[in-house]
């Protein structure tokens, strides 16, 4: 069995598998106590492929090191699943992971071309990491919290406590009213009614200190993944509705799994459909509403035209499992993902250069490695300090 897997392996690596052989090994490495074993082939062929660029097996092995021990991190969090949401996430946590790996050390060995003196990439001797965790909780009085960037994210009930169960520093009661992730940051957030949400970078959700009888509000800017929690009323005749607040929309919940991108600097409102119902309402120009079925994603104009069309999951939700998602990616778009991630400036010198971008790469690489990806590309990217220069090859 395991030389089989082995050949599969490698002729993946070749882009000879087919979709069954490599929905086979995504099966076979998505038990978890398989990932040392990917690990080991990768490094195997790496050391034996004379061919192979040093930087680029090193840059190979510091993605598979790097997945390897964010899934360990993500499970030790997940430990003692309470809800079937947590339990999911547990069997995926492996699968996600060994996507990763895969996708990246496979995009590296395909695009040979690689390498660390790319004529197109000029960066200075510092680097500048991924995002990480780290977050800050605004209290009722006005006073700010930075959470810890050894936590991962932080309960709200009885007070407020950092998933681990410790108390949160400086904080005398729960008086927490809103929660932020900076550029550069990523935090998860349990709120008072069970219901979870983790927020991407460049984030902010506002909560109340207790949800109301009658319904549960909360407000967002930037994107967050939510799964909600069933409540029902005292009478337990009806489900407590859940909605949250967006730039120009209201999303209606009674409970569901779902994620929504509302970025001030992105040209639509995007909200996808995983599990459950939900309802999106327009609160721009003539109210209209739409009703979404799993898999289903709603889009809001600035104008405040809504469209429903069937979503990508794979792509809408890869933030949360740690990928950039590239599919026919405009630069502009690609950058402005980019700068919030890594928190940074995009700087455009001349015309802007229009080119796209398909691929999957790991999030927890350095924006080093990330635009020496972007090599063959026409531009020319410079980092400097926090800022990333963009020329266009006809400036």
């Amino acid at each position: 069995m395991e030389q089989d897997i082995k050949h599969l392996f490698e002729r993946y690596l070749k882009g000879e598998c087919s979709a069954d052989e490599i929905a086979r090994l995504y099966a076979y490495f998505g038990l978890e106590a398989n990932e040392m074993l990917l690990k080991a082939y990768i490094t195997r062929m790496l050391d034996s492929d004379d061919d192979t660029p040093r930087a680029l097996a090193y840059q190979a092995r510091k993605v598979a090191d790097r997945a390897g021990i964010r899934l360990q991190e993500r499970l030790a969090r997940q430990s003692t699943p309470t809800s079937n949401r947590s339990r999911r996430v547990r069997r995926w946590l492996p699968y996600a992971a060994a996507v990763v790996i895969f996708f990246v050390v496979g995009w590296l060995m395909m695009n040979s071309r690689w390498s660390s003196d790319s004529a197109h990439v000029i960066v200075s001797n510092e680097d500048i990491p991924p995002a990480a965790n780290r977050a800050i909780l605004t209290l009722a009085d006005g006073r700010s919290i930075d959470l810890s960037e050894a936590q991962s994210g932080i309960v709200v009930g009885d007070g407020i406590r950092y998933l681990d169960g410790s108390a949160v520093s400086g904080l005398a009661q729960d008086t927490g009213m809103s929660l932020s992730t900076p550029k550069g940051g990523t935090y998860q957030i349990t709120l008072p009614d069970g219901s979870n949400v983790w927020l991407n970078s460049a984030s902010t959700l506002k909560y109340p200190k207790r949800f109301d009888d009658d319904e549960r509000v909360v407000e967002l800017e930037g994107e967050a993944y939510f799964s909600v929690a069933q409540l029902k009323e005292k009478t337990g005749k009806r489900n407590i509705p859940f909605k949250v607040l967006s730039a120009g929309q209201v999303v209606e919940v009674l409970g569901t799994e779902f994620n929504i991108s509302s970025y001030k600097d992105e040209p639509m409102i995007e909200t996808t459909l995983v599990e459950g119902s939900v309802r999106v309402v327009t609160t721009l120009g003539r109210r209209t509403s739409l009703v979404l079925a799993p898999g289903e994603q709603a889009s809001l104009s600035g104008t405040g035209v809504l469209n429903s069309a069937k979503a990508n999951l794979k792509k809408e939700l890869a933030w949360q499992s740690g990928i950039f998602y590239f599919e026919e990616t405009s630069l502009v778009e690609l950058m402005r993902q980019v700068s919030r991630w890594y928190d940074v400036d995009i700087q455009y010198v001349g015309d802007v250069p229009q080119e796209s971008y398909s691929g999957l790469m790991s999030r927890y690489v350095s924006l080093k490695t990330l635009l020496e990806f972007l090599n063959e590309s026409s531009a020319q990217f410079t980092l400097r300090g926090r800022t990333v220069i963009i020329q266009s090859e006809t400036y």
